[in-house]
């Protein structure tokens, strides 16, 4: 058997996501493996980042061919639904490798003085204790706000706020990273913290904008890409866009099975952020939804609650 509200800056789907209930090589899982990790393991007394225990060939995430069954935290190891972890932090990185997720989400957002750090909002008034602009503040003042970690089990005192930079580097061999680029034009400074991680195996830059991504394919060709059409149009003008640096992963509308099989014709991987069939999981206690979405045609499912994908696919 397998491993057994509100907030001001909530846009009304994650209003109602907030209120419902309830090395880089191969590797493969310890065949003992405790589940669920000791929260010791990435919380503030965890001794180091744990080591990378997915049974998932490290290839896998970037390979366009892989047809593996795929996991991403959002936000880390899961925003507004998640339990493990506190959203946007290295914790919740180091708790996605302990879990063993394919990748973790990232949003970067530059501050007034143009330092990339991982702030979901434009305000920091939902996840510290501060208030104000993210753009309107410096980086020493941002990085001096304290995580709120109230609802989490486990010691998170010493968090704070992290750069892009860090989080890759914490990712480094470990768990491929999606680096949201909608929230900011700062392309540069997306391209140079990869860059400057030494992450070019592990980042995918990962954007709505096809502008966006031929961008920082001009200042870094190797890079890692992921698109977002809206529909089987838009779908075939990008990938024609960037047919000679096809992306290594597509996204589409949660529950699109058309538009599934569009991206599978076309020889790519279908991911989706799978949010309201969470909020349907936890309603029925039935984390086998998930399955429905994978037969659909979807390779790789952004979930709030990963640890309950990873469940379901008995991933340890």
């Amino acid at each position: 058997m397998g491993r057994n509200c509100t907030g001001n800056n909530l846009t009304p789907l994650l209003l109602i996501l907030a209120c419902a209930p309830g090395t880089a090589a191969d590797s493969a899982a310890p065949a003992a493996l405790a589940w669920p990790p000791d929260v010791a393991s990435f919380d503030c007394t965890a001794t180091g980042i744990p080591e990378r225990i997915t049974p998932v060939p490290w290839a896998c995430p970037t390979d366009r061919a892989c047809a593996e069954r795929l996991v991403s935290g959002h936000r880390g190891m899961g925003g507004d639904l998640g339990v493990i972890a506190p959203e946007d932090t290295l914790a919740g990185v180091r708790a996605a490798i302990a879990y063993g997720l394919d990748y973790v989400e990232t949003d970067p957002r530059p501050t007034a003085d143009d330092v990339l750090v991982n702030m979901h909002d434009t305000d920091v008034s939902r996840t510290t204790d501060g208030e104000g602009e993210v753009d309107q503040m410096t980086f020493d003042e941002v990085r001096a706000l304290q995580i709120d970690s109230a609802r989490f089990t486990g010691d998170f005192a010493c968090e704070v706020v992290p750069t892009l930079t860090e989080v890759l580097s914490e990712a480094k061999g470990r768990v491929h990273v999606l680096v949201d680029a909608n929230k900011t034009d700062r392309v540069d400074l997306l391209v140079a913290a990869i860059l400057e991680s030494g992450t070019l195996d592990e980042a995918i830059f990962d954007t709505s904008s096809v502008d966006k991504v031929l961008a920082a394919l001009a200042i870094e060709p190797t890079l890692h890409v992921m698109i977002r059409p809206d529909d089987e149009a838009q779908l075939t003008e990008q990938l024609a866009s960037l047919m000679e640096h096809p992306p290594v992963i597509v996204e589409i509308p949660e529950e699109a099975p058309d538009l599934a099989a569009a991206v599978v014709a076309s020889g790519n991987r279908a991911f989706s952020d799978v949010f309201f069939t969470d909020v349907r999981s936890l309603n029925t206690n039935s984390p086998s939804a998930y399955l429905d979405l994978y037969d659909q045609g979807l390779g790789i499912l952004q979930s709030e609650r990963p640890e309950r994908i990873l469940e379901v696919l008995e991933r340890f």
